[in-house]
């Protein structure tokens, strides 16, 4: 039991530093460096990044789906405290956001990607926040 918690944590910390580095290189990184471009240039460079990254997305958004129900599951049956249960349901809210939102940046021709990419870069970097807040609630 021990070797599948180490592995579940092991990919949920994977599949997030994937996800949101990705996000946070491709909105601050790679969107301001085609900005030079001419603008069909740029679409279709945007549109190539996005086809890429369409496999990382998805693999990332599966691991933290599997990994993070199965922490949760594992967790909630320890005595809790009340605030750890509001701080999770609001980390599920964002997490639900950065999800489905992260599959809607790989569609090609995304004339909201930019913006879309923001959002999810924010509550990417919440989330990683409220996980901190969470396991110091653990371990109260």
């Amino acid at each position: 039991m021990a070797t599948l918690n180490i592995l579940m944590r092991i990919l949920h910390i994977l599949s997030a530093i994937t996800l949101l580095g990705g996000i946070l290189a491709w909105r601050f990184g790679v969107m301001p460096a085609l900005a030079i471009l001419g603008e069909e240039t740029q679409r279709t460079a945007d549109d190539a990044v996005a086809s890429t990254w369409r496999p990382a997305v998805l693999f990332s958004v599966v691991g933290l789906l599997i990994s993070g129900i199965y922490n949760y599951i594992r967790w909630r049956s320890g005595g809790l405290p009340p605030e750890y249960h509001a701080v999770i349901g609001v980390k599920f809210l964002l997490a639900l956001h950065v999800l489905a939102v992260s599959i809607l940046v790989i569609r090609p021709a995304n004339a909201k990607r930019a913006r879309q990419l923001t959002g999810v870069a924010i509550s990417g970097v919440v989330i990683v926040i409220l996980s901190a807040v969470l396991n110091w609630l653990r371990t109260q």
